[in-house]
């Protein structure tokens, strides 16, 4: 059974995000940049959260409300008060069937017993993110152009 556990970067994450923007440079050293939009939440944090993927193995971006990759039906919640019912934005998902499709495609058997593909979901009031990766992201927060 899949379970989803939060991706605790920075404590001060207590709000859910509004919206999600990524941005794919595909070249030698392919980089995935996520941008977090807490600014856009009433009464939110000012900044924004950029998230950096140094050679993801996979994306995928949809409408929140679709849900077309399995992920498990519990998802831990905001702890802010305010936001206690709002599904917390970053999450890994573990095990999950999704990373494991990939990696028995990229590993030898041996090797696919110890694999590091990591599931991640980014979850806002919007969209829905999901990056397959076997490094975690580089994190730092940002003042929003647009808030």
């Amino acid at each position: 059974m899949e379970i989803a556990n939060k991706f605790q970067i920075d404590e001060a994450i207590e709000y859910p995000s509004a919206d999600i923007s990524f941005q794919w440079a595909s070249n030698k050293d392919a980089e995935l940049k996520i941008h977090m939009h807490f600014s856009r939440v009433v009464d939110g944090p000012s900044n924004d959260l950029e998230l950096l993927f140094y050679r993801p193995i996979a994306v995928q971006w949809e409408e929140e409300s679709f849900g077309l990759i399995k992920t498990p039906s519990v998802i831990p919640k905001c702890s802010n008060g305010r936001f206690e019912l709002w599904s917390y934005p970053l999450l890994t998902i573990e095990p999950s069937q999704w990373a494991n499709l990939y990696a028995a495609n990229m590993y030898s058997e041996e090797d696919f017993k110890k694999h590091h593909v990591v599931h991640y979901l980014f979850v806002s009031m919007n969209d829905l993110v999901h990056v397959l990766s076997e490094e975690p992201p580089i994190a730092k927060w940002v003042v929003s152009a647009d808030a």
